[in-house]
């Protein structure tokens, strides 16, 4: 409830800094209390909803990675639909370089994954592979700020053609 507020008031107005427990417990329709049951401040609450995200966002991954020979195109569709279902709040979270990293690290493990099942990697390929999540990270931002008209199975038959 209080997780789902934040996220609602960070869509209407994107400065975290305009964000207050007061605002919050109104939204989430409890009393200041309650907010501090569950949580020291508001950067406590943001840590734990970026935790939420991307625990979410991996639960949603794990059953497409461990599947074997699973091709490209349908792990990259359920990472792009996450990232549509949540497009709204992602394109605040994305405004914050931490979050940026993060996703970016996390697509960069399911880049080695797969990779680790085609070949065995190297450390040369590592850096390949930082530039590789960072463009597709890049991808993803612009899709989710303004190509969202876009299928996420466009965007991952784009991103595929592009690193072919």
């Amino acid at each position: 409830m209080i997780k789902a507020a934040v996220a609602d008031l960070l869509i209407e107005n994107p400065d975290i800094s305009k964000l207050t427990v007061q605002k919050i417990a109104k939204r989430a329709d409890l009393n200041r209390a309650t907010f501090y049951l569950h949580f020291i401040d508001i950067g406590d609450l943001l840590k734990q909803l970026v935790h939420d995200i991307f625990d979410d966002l991996s639960l949603e991954m794990s059953p497409v990675l461990q599947i074997d020979n699973v091709n490209n195109e349908k792990q990259l569709i359920t990472f792009l639909d996450y990232f549509y279902k949540h497009r709204k709040l992602f394109a605040v979270l994305f405004e914050h370089p931490g979050f940026k990293k993060k996703s970016q690290m996390i697509l960069k493990d399911s880049i080695v994954v797969q990779r680790e099942r085609e070949e065995a990697v190297t450390r040369k390929i590592t850096l390949s592979m930082d530039i590789l999540a960072a463009s597709i990270l890049g991808i993803i931002m612009w899709w989710l700020k303004d190509g969202v008209h876009f299928s996420s199975e466009y965007i991952a038959n784009q991103i595929i053609e592009l690193y072919r």
